[in-house]
């Protein structure tokens, strides 16, 4: 997941802010990823845009929420490795860069027009299907978010798209046929399937010895930590059918299903219940961990653990890793209970032995060795096609996609691609699991009308993307670009 969107940066920069707003009806995360020390309401300015922290942390939680909703295994860690703070900050500067152009050629959005682009989100509506004020007043209480400030982002928003729906990028004429010419050529192909897991690796031990000698600090223990654990238990507390009722019309924005509603009490009360519960014993929680503190209670338990253990959250673990030795952390809740954490020692990952590495070791090197072996196989491979055994009945082309013999649906996708991309009769195409290595043995044109001839949206696509990111390019030279934020300097 986290390789495919790295791929699509350059996408995701420039439709950040088209996605952000449609998406208000998501989950909220709670968190910002970039802690800002100055006292300054906005991280940054853009010719006369300023960027208000509020609306980074808006655009921030909003598209975290989008990825972890089509996938579940998105988490913080995710985040960070895919860069979604700068990624957030890159679109909110395009944004600004955008806003100014419009502010140069007089382009507004009235109050008027935000209040009509309120009451049109579902997210805002009632069973009824009527425009709820107090569902309203809901979603920006649970995101600490006032009126004014959601929208000024939903006005900005709308002014973008005024200014988008001016730039004039209907496909021409000539622009069609030098589409329509890449999609008339088709090609009759032969090849050949050299699959990893038809490479018969032999491996002995000191080959593996010497393979873990030469990558030794690539295996290493886990960090580990010491713990002290005290507990604080909800079972005990009582609260009535009124509480339960009460708490969610308070938080019912907490509880939203895959469409982005407002599930049902009796569809979230065993959920609500429990939230309710920790609620009650914070008090009692943080009265304890000022005991713990001086020594005048024990903890519950005391334990080492690796990090990222399963025994206590990832939300809990981020703060594990953020403090240091001898802190005692604020109560968290892990399932139904509240758990303040002692840190008492950090223990650093250590290189492990040759026997502790050697099952990891050895489905490396057989990694390594058959890709090795790969190369060589496709190298010779192309010496010589007539050892291409597989050829499809008919042409291929890239108007009409077709799974390929031997090839799953993805696989016949990358491989009639890259034949269109490449310039040679005979090549490679390395695929994740092993290679394909074919010849070119016809080619022609097809009629006109066998392919596809509304390229409008074809064409739109890309010269949208490629005008968008010229016209970026010129804004930001027009434009000085100011970071109050060290990370994003």
């Amino acid at each position: 997941m986290i390789t495919w969107m790295q791929k699509h940066n350059k996408y995701l920069v420039i439709t950040i802010w088209v996605a952000t707003i449609a998406f208000i009806g998501a989950g909220f995360v709670g968190w910002g990823s970039v802690k800002f020390g100055s006292k300054s309401s906005s991280i940054a300015k853009v010719g006369d845009i300023s960027i208000s922290k509020v609306k980074y942390s808006f655009t921030y939680n909003n598209l975290y929420a989008q990825y972890a909703q089509k996938n579940p295994k998105f988490d913080k860690e995710a985040a960070k490795e895919l860069g979604l703070d700068k990624q957030v900050y890159s679109s909110l500067v395009t944004q600004a860069l955008l806003l100014n152009m419009a502010k140069e050629y007089g382009i507004i959005a009235t109050d008027e027009e935000v209040g009509l682009e309120i009451v049109s989100y579902p997210a805002f509506r009632d069973s009824n299907g009527k425009f709820n004020k107090q569902i309203y007043e809901n979603f920006l209480s649970a995101r600490g978010l006032r009126a004014k400030d959601f929208e000024s982002i939903l006005k900005d928003d709308l002014i973008i798209r005024k200014l988008t729906n001016k730039i004039d990028i209907k496909p021409l004429a000539y622009e069609k046929e030098v589409m329509e010419s890449t999609f008339n050529i088709a090609d009759k192909i032969k090849y050949k399937v050299i699959k990893l897991s038809d490479i018969n690796v032999t491996t002995n031990e000191t080959d593996i010895k010497n393979y873990w000698q030469k990558n030794r600090f690539n295996y290493l223990t886990s960090k580990k930590y010491n713990l002290e654990l005290l507990w604080t238990n909800s079972n005990d507390v009582n609260v009535s059918n009124a509480d339960i009722e009460k708490y969610y019309k308070q938080h019912n924005f907490n509880y939203i299903d895959k469409s982005g509603k407002i599930k049902e009490l009796k569809d979230v009360k065993d959920e609500v219940t429990k939230d309710l519960k920790l609620e009650k014993i914070k008090i009692t929680a943080e009265k304890e961990r000022s005991r713990f503190k001086k020594g005048k209670i024990k903890a519950t338990e005391s334990l080492t653990l690796n990090e990222n253990d399963s025994k206590l959250t990832k939300e809990l673990w981020k703060s594990i890793k953020e403090a240091k030795d001898g802190d005692y952390l604020k109560p968290k809740a892990v399932g139904d209970k509240l758990v303040t954490v002692h840190i008492i020692k950090t223990i650093k990952p250590q290189e492990m032995s040759f026997s502790e590495a050697k099952e990891l070791v050895t489905k490396d090197y057989k990694k390594f060795k058959a890709k090795e072996e790969l190369s060589k196989l496709t190298k010779e491979a192309l010496k010589d096609s007539s050892n291409f055994n597989i050829e499809p009945k008919g042409y291929i082309n890239l108007s009409k996609f077709e799974v390929l013999p031997k090839l799953t649906p993805q696989d016949s996708l990358k491989v009639i691609r890259g034949i269109f991309a490449s310039s040679k009769k005979i090549d490679k195409i390395n695929l994740n699991d092993g290679a394909v290595v074919y010849e070119v043995v016809k080619q022609k044109l097809l009629d006109n009308n066998s392919t596809n001839k509304s390229l409008d949206k074809e064409v739109a696509v890309i010269k949208s993307n490629e005008l968008m990111s010229n016209l970026i390019s010129k804004l930001s030279k027009k434009y000085t670009i100011e970071s109050y934020v060290k990370e994003f300097k």
